[in-house]
């Protein structure tokens, strides 16, 4: 006769639990383990499935807790200690506690697949990348369909910058976890880097058909439009994001550069401050560089300056921080200090920097300026008495064996010597000089130039990616400019097609010219005594615009929002020479070629041929 095993209804209610819980109906799978704990508090398996739940559910600050209990009950089940992991990586437990634990888990089952793969995620934190590869693809052999592993080696592959690579591991990802929304938004991610802008742009939507409205998808779908100047079209996708993520402050420093961009200054403030308090101690990278930027961009100098240095600590920016053996200057008595000026940006901010150099040389005893190679002839011809070289990064050099007391980036002077528009009145200005016999020289090879004014132009920037490109102009668009006036058009574009100048040679039947001996771009020199013949210059935003300002020839400057450079007023402060005509993003470039005539001959007849005269000394 056979015996009947005794009903155990704790342990059936259990089992049906884990039956609702494996198939998905986590909140069922619950309210089954909860009747289970109401009759024994204290069963290790009803407390782990419940933490478990609640990690799922999207609270595990209460799934810790109720995995902690199971253990304190039951400490040798390396899945509870596996689960713990799990639920401390997501309320952001640091990667060494997440190690220790996971190894605990892994002491009792070396095989056990959740505490490799986390310890695999601590290994990844913690830049122990090695061991976190071999990890993952020990896991991805044993395990060749399990998505959460490629999700997770995509991860480590991302951030070690090794986007093509990842890119591959999430889209095999998605393809065995089609359900997981992260697989899109990392694939996002990696094209962002890659600036495979339309392909991510198409995925993106593609995604959002299945997961509509996510938004996490919505602000990949912002960060991408701003990537390629269309942040007038990101704007609703991250407002979207924002409202759809409401303590996710990385949603809100999107939201607030696009505000930047967008010439609304105050709101980029507003919700940048909003992220600055939400984000852990207030440090988000890029987060004070565009605050700055955003304070800049309403006039508000002192607050504005006095954090521009952190775009050093922003990962996207390209401004890199150089080491030095000796001290930064911090505002104090430099009378009896050797001082080294440095730069981090390019030629153009060199070029406006240089507007502040009189200002430290009158308080340093002796500086020294460094700057690229073949900007060292124009830089030492207009400050005689600073001493300048290239700059030659040596990070191994001893203190000792450095020629200067202290340290100072050209960018940041403006910290101490432009807190207010009134100091930029002051300012000499130009202090800039160019070679005046030279200068004559290339006017006398320009035919009816005592009857005609000269107009320099340029178009666009040897950089064409397609977030700078659509502020240019092609060589065709610019061409109607040509046209405006009965003038000599002296070509300034550095690195010019040929195509580009035989085109605007024959298309303004000869009142283009160029000089083929002339190295625009290697020459500073010979490029600022050309700039210096103009009576007034045609420029999109680069640094020939920045050479005609320095100089104090009248320049016309079309481009986007320019926080540093226009400090929250119409036309730069640095160059009161320069008119600056913003480009609505909303139209394409060429429909402000009108305005840019109209402004061209406002300045001609506020300044031909006098102000070209005076310049050259005629």
């Amino acid at each position: 006769m056979a015996t009947q095993t005794a009903p155990n209804p704790l342990r059936e209610k259990l089992v049906k639990g884990l039956s609702y819980h494996q198939s998905g109906e986590i909140e069922k799978a619950q309210r089954c383990y909860k009747l289970v704990l109401k009759k024994a508090p204290t069963n290790p398996d009803a407390l782990n499935l419940l933490g478990v739940t609640y990690r799922q559910l999207g609270s595990p600050k209460k799934a810790v807790e109720y995995i902690q209990k199971a253990i304190a009950q039951n400490p040798n089940q390396a899945s509870f200690y596996a689960n713990l992991a799990r639920a401390m990586m997501d309320i952001g437990t640091d990667s060494e506690s997440m190690l220790a634990v996971s190894e605990k888990a892994l002491s009792l089952n070396p095989k056990e697949r959740e505490a490799l793969n986390i310890k695999a995620i601590a290994l990844t934190g913690l830049q122990r990348v090695e061991e976190a590869e071999a990890i993952f693809k020990s896991l991805l052999v044993s395990n060749p369909n399990h998505g959460e592993v490629y999700t997770n080696y995509g991860l480590l592959l991302r951030k070690n910058n090794r986007f093509e690579e990842a890119l591959t591991f999430f889209k095999r990802a998605e393809i065995l976890a089609p359900d997981n929304v992260e697989n899109c938004i990392e694939q996002a991610r990696c094209r962002l880097e890659l600036k495979q802008f339309d392909a991510s742009l198409e995925a993106i939507d593609k995604a959002l058909e299945r997961f509509k409205d996510n938004p996490l998808l919505l602000h990949e779908k912002a960060r991408v439009l701003f990537s390629i100047s269309r942040a007038h079209e990101g704007l609703k996708y991250a407002e979207e994001a924002v409202r759809g993520t409401p303590g996710n402050y990385h949603c809100k420093v999107t939201l607030g550069v696009h505000y930047l961009m967008l010439g609304r200054g105050q709101d980029s403030i507003d919700i940048l401050q909003k992220a600055k308090e939400e984000a852990p101690g207030g440090v988000i990278s890029g987060l004070d560089w565009n605050l700055s930027l955003a304070y800049l961009s309403m006039g508000n100098l002192e607050t504005g300056w006095d954090i521009h240095a952190a775009r050093f600590e922003d990962k996207k920016a390209t401004s890199q921080r150089r080491e030095f053996p000796k001290p930064e200057w911090e505002g104090e008595d430099i009378s009896d200090k050797t001082v080294l000026l440095w730069g981090d940006q390019g030629l153009g901010d060199a070029l406006k920097c240089g507007t502040m150099f009189l200002d430290i040389q009158a308080q340093a005893k002796k500086l020294i300026l460094e700057v690229s190679a073949k900007s060292v002839p124009f830089f030492q011809n207009s400050f005689p008495e600073i001493l300048v070289r290239p700059g030659t990064p040596k990070d191994d050099q001893a203190p000792e064996d450095a020629d200067y007391d202290i340290t100072a980036n050209m960018v940041d002077l403006a910290r101490y010597f432009r807190r207010d528009f009134e100091s930029f009145k002051k300012a000499p200005y130009p202090v800039y000089k160019f070679n005046q016999e030279k200068a004559r020289e290339y006017l006398g090879r320009l035919p009816d130039a005592d009857k005609k004014p000269i107009i320099g132009v340029s178009w666009r920037s040897r950089n064409l990616e397609k977030y700078r490109a659509r502020y240019y102009l092609s060589a065709p668009d610019f061409a109607p400019i040509l046209d405006a006036e009965d003038a000599i058009y002296v070509n300034l574009q550095y690195m010019a097609l040929q195509k580009e100048l035989d085109f605007l040679v024959a298309r303004s039947e000869g009142k283009f010219t160029y000089f083929p001996d002339v190295d625009l771009f290697n020459d500073l020199m010979a490029a600022a005594d050309l700039t210096a013949i103009c009576d007034v210059v045609v420029s999109a935003n680069t640094s020939v615009a920045d050479m005609a300002g320095i100089l104090g020839v009248p320049c016309v400057r079309f481009g986007p929002v320019e926080p540093a450079l226009l400090l929250g007023q119409a036309n730069p402060p640095w160059y009161p020479s320069m008119k600056y005509i913003y480009i609505d993003e909303t139209h394409p470039t060429v429909e402000m070629v009108p305005q840019v005539i109209q402004v061209m001959r406002e300045e001609l007849a506020a300044g031909y041929p006098g102000k070209r005269n005076e310049r050259l000394g005629l």
